[in-house]
């Protein structure tokens, strides 16, 4: 190595780092969303599944096992679930609709690090239907 080169992949290192960050705090933070996203459809899947196996089950208890659901998922704190029942006892195609949304929060210090958040927050929304038994 010349003695005019000494240091210059020092120096492309630090160039090249903050970059190599940046791709990995992204691909970190995408596994997070997807695998928050599962766990949101898990839990109103199972609040959807609870509806159609508890008898007369009303609207305030699939709230309740879907956020008990989501309560049992790691990283999944706080999510709010609407429960949407349609499942009247005439039609044989009734279905019961349960739907679960969690705020999803960016990682902070990789988005900091490059000036805002780009509007990446916002609301992660999961359907469980299931079909009504008669």
């Amino acid at each position: 190595m010349a003695r005019t080169e000494r240091g210059a992949s020092a120096v492309e290192f630090a160039i090249v780092l903050p970059v190599l960050f940046l791709v990995i705090a992204g691909i970190v933070d995408f596994g997070r969303y997807f695998f928050t996203q599962i766990q949101v459809t898990n839990a109103a899947r199972e609040g959807a599944r609870a509806a159609v196996v508890l008898p007369n089950p009303a609207a305030s208890d699939m709230t309740a096992i879907t956020q008990r659901a989501l309560a049992g998922a790691a990283g999944v704190p706080g999510v709010a679930a609407s429960v949407m029942v349609t499942c009247p006892a005439t039609s044989s195609n009734a279905t019961v609709q349960v739907t679960a949304t969690f705020n999803w929060i960016v990682m902070k210090p990789a988005i900091q690090m490059i000036g805002g958040n780009w509007g990446l927050n916002g609301p992660v929304t999961a359907n469980g239907v299931m079909r009504c038994g008669g």
